[in-house]
């Protein structure tokens, strides 16, 4: 429920009450010249009405009519064509914030935009139309294609992305965020909600234990929970791929818990690979929260505890709670790394201590460019795991930390239904939220306070026995119908999905491009774009060839001249690869004192032949019981591609089935004395005692409140939280269904 204050919950309460409304427009209170006002919520659900399920998003939509003020009609002042000094304070995309109440106490019940507006000549009044937050969601769907699950044959890693995973990566893409969002510079960025692939950059692979994750302890919204014996490991091709001569610093960071398991060693290991022509450079970071020890290698084995070491020592790492680990990371121009721990502590008072310094001595490496990033993760929880290109060390909390620069403005249950590819969308980012709720049964709205929020299925398969309120035919209740209709009734439910599990990759497929060569001065960027097919999945940021490989896929060719038989040049060009739909765009950007030439590029990705394509299938969940009294009532629920496993395929099935095994009560439009503390999704508890006879819980999934003359009504939509029981039929013989000894029809 909203939360009032004790003024306002004494008055509902009581049984006199008289109602107060506030809008602003703009910022600007206009509550005094506001004639009626309407506002509604409602689930769009797709799912029977009289089921005691419920899914879907929902766009609250609020309509204000205001008079005009000063002497001047609202037309006026606020119409179309009224000047900007007044008119624009009921613009279309304007702020409206509104709230209502009872004897003095109000409660925010709306925040979002003016969808429209319209002005009558002749009359006072202009009618505003608004939307909640769902209107900062309706830039185009883009979502990341990677392939990386499906390069392991034998289908166990399913965690590349969830529907939760989804849903925050359009949310980030809107502005609303649940953690520390992507910096400016970010070339690589990994939220770990629901999912190891990345949100900018690209997931390369996946190995070690399987992983999950967990809400619990994690430092924002959720986080993986790394293998307890081995590391789960993850690895990314950034974005862009910075080389290792005058290049800017990277800053390597993440967010961790400790609080989970205390027997086993607790780390996190990054490892970068440069390449340089044939022989890779790994550079290495980890950090043991077990020993208090930071530890960083380099050189040109892959295993880093054969290179040459760095190591800090920082006791507090050993304490358990949430930490900030940063790495700052630069070369020299003669190719020797140098890195510096930046520890911060989570805790009403975050005070970063940047470690010292530690520069290797030895094992140069030669010129190159980074290429792939691994995150290793063992018994303990991570998330927003981040690389960023930055010209200078973050010297303060806000700096390394994002501390203060961001607002979270949404949350979301736990990931559940792990999927192993992300699908081609249409349509806008709120479109793609709308079908994922339906598909997985689950809710997605912006509450009264312009907060997101994102509900499982599992908010109605648990039946709640508490309510957060009473409405009652003594005092609440104005109006009441129940009913009970076979309809209602669900007891063979089928789940229809997508089964990824046969699904494998068969080889790659490539996107060439080789012009005349391009000459790219000292300090220019070249940009050049390729078209592909909208359902190829995202080609990677390319490797630099050098001699030996040119003709290779994925690569990309730099020489030191425009004949063909140049030298190839690594370690000069940073390559930055995005897609935008059908179109891929690369980005070449010379950081070396000398002019060099671009002489083409082959982008790959995997395919998988036919006989791999995901298949739908079907998964049925059926109530034998329920089956003997209603006969066979079917349900057939369509998951599109949002459900990839047989795992989540049943747990959805026996959620339906278990929703709708027997009809609970159907509540009408239910009209109550007015409570603006109630919210789309709480439980109320009806009592009934002057007609229905009724005393039973249900879910509110339509909320709407209108006022006018100083009078306001509101109206709820209910769901019973369960139904009334297995029949009994005592003392009952049911008639069969035919006459006995009829005469057989001629």
């Amino acid at each position: 429920m909203n939360a009032g204050d004790p003024a306002l919950s004494s008055a509902s309460a009581a049984g006199e009450r008289y109602a107060t409304h506030t809008t602003r427009l703009g910022g600007r209170d206009v509550s005094t010249q506001v004639e009626s006002w309407s506002l509604e919520r409602a689930y769009a659900t797709d799912l029977p009405d009289a089921m005691r399920a419920f899914n879907g998003s929902t766009s609250a939509q609020l309509d204000v009519t205001v008079t005009g003020t000063g002497g001047r009609s609202a037309p006026a002042l606020y119409g179309p064509w009224a000047p900007r000094s007044s008119g624009d304070v009921a613009r279309p995309g304007q702020s409206v914030v509104a709230g209502w109440g009872i004897n003095g106490g109000v409660v925010d019940a709306f925040r979002g935009t003016v969808r429209n507006r319209s002005a009558q000549s002749g009359t006072d009044l202009v009618r505003v139309s608004a939307l909640d937050g769902a209107e900062r969601v309706r830039q185009p769907a883009a979502l990341p294609r990677p392939d990386g699950a499906l390069s392991d044959r034998n289908g166990k890693w399913t965690g590349a992305a969830s529907p939760v995973w989804v849903v925050d990566h359009l949310l980030r893409g809107a502005g609303i965020h649940t953690a520390p969002p992507p910096r400016a510079g970010s070339i690589l960025y990994a939220s770990l909600h629901g999912g190891a692939a990345a949100n900018v950059g690209y997931l390369e692979g996946m190995n070690g234990d399987s992983g999950f994750w967990q809400k619990t302890d994690a430092p924002f919204e959720s986080a993986l929970e790394g293998g307890f014996s081995s590391p789960t490991t993850i690895t990314y091709i950034p974005a862009l791929l910075p080389v290792n001569r005058r290049s800017d610093g990277l800053w390597f960071e993440f967010w961790a818990n400790t609080d989970a398991n205390l027997f086993s060693e607790q780390t996190v290991r990054i490892q970068t690979e440069w390449l340089a022509g044939a022989t890779p450079h790994y550079v290495a970071m980890d950090v043991n929260f077990t020993t208090a020890k930071l530890t960083a290698w380099s050189g040109t084995n892959i295993d880093p505890t054969k290179n040459q070491a760095l190591q800090w020592t920082w006791d507090k790492l050993t304490t358990r709670g949430t930490f900030h680990i940063g790495w700052w990371f630069t070369w020299s121009t003669t190719g020797v790394p140098t890195l510096a721990p930046v520890i911060t502590q989570a805790g009403s008072v975050m005070s970063p201590d940047f470690l010292s310094n530690g520069t290797f001595g030895t094992v140069p490496a030669a010129a190159g460019a980074l290429y792939s990033v691994s995150f290793a993760v063992q018994n303990m929880r991570t998330e927003c795991y981040q690389v960023s290109q930055m010209t200078a060390k973050p010297s303060n909390l806000a700096a390394a930390t994002q501390d203060g620069t961001w607002k979270r403005t949404a949350a979301l249950d736990m990931p559940v239904l792990p999927m192993r590819a992300i699908p081609a969308v249409s349509g806008s980012a709120w479109d793609v939220i709308t079908e994922i709720a339906r598909a997985t049964l689950a809710t997605a709205e912006f509450d009264s306070d312009g907060f997101f929020r994102w509900r499982n299925h599992t908010r109605w398969a648990t039946v709640p026995t508490v309510p957060d309120v009473v409405v009652t035919s003594a005092r609440e209740l104005g109006s009441l119908t129940m009913t009970e209709e076979i309809d209602a009734c669900r007891n063979h439910c089928t789940v229809k999905w997508s089964n990824w599990s046969r699904v494998e990759a068969d080889g790659i497929t490539e996107v060439q491009e080789y012009p005349s060569p391009v000459a790219i001065a000292a300090g220019a960027t070249l940009t050049r774009t390729l078209l592909v097919d909208v359902d190829m999945y995202d080609p990677r940021a390319p490797k630099t060839a050098y001699s030996a490989d040119t003709g290779s896929p994925n690569r990309l060719v730099i020489r030191a001249g425009s004949a063909a038989s140049s030298a190839t040049v690594a370690g000069a060009v940073e390559i930055s690869v995005r897609r935008n739909g059908g179109a891929v765009t690369i980005t070449m950007r010379n950081r070396s004192a000398s002019t060099v030439y671009y002489h083409g590029v082959s982008l790959i990705a995997l395919v998988h032949a036919a006989r791999h394509d995901p298949v739908p299938s079907l998964w049925s969940a059926r109530d034998t019981v329920s089956q003997s009294y209603y006969g066979v009532q079917v349900y057939e629920h369509d998951a599109k591609v949002w459900v990839q496993d047989t795992t989540s395929a049943s747990t959805l099935a026996v959620a339906l089935r278990e929703a709708g095994v027997y009809p609970p009560p159907l509540l009408q439009s239910v009209e109550i004395l007015p409570d603006p503390r109630i919210r789309l999704g709480d439980v109320v508890r009806v009592v009934d005692s002057t007609g229905a006879q009724l005393d039973t819980l249900a879910w509110v999934i339509g909320n709407k409140a209108q006022g006018s003359g100083g009078k306001i009504t509101q109206t709820l939509t209910l769901r019973g939280t369960k139904a009334n029981g297995v029949p009994k039929d005592s003392g009952l013989t049911p008639d069969p269904p035919t006459r006995p000894n009829a005469p057989l029809p001629t």
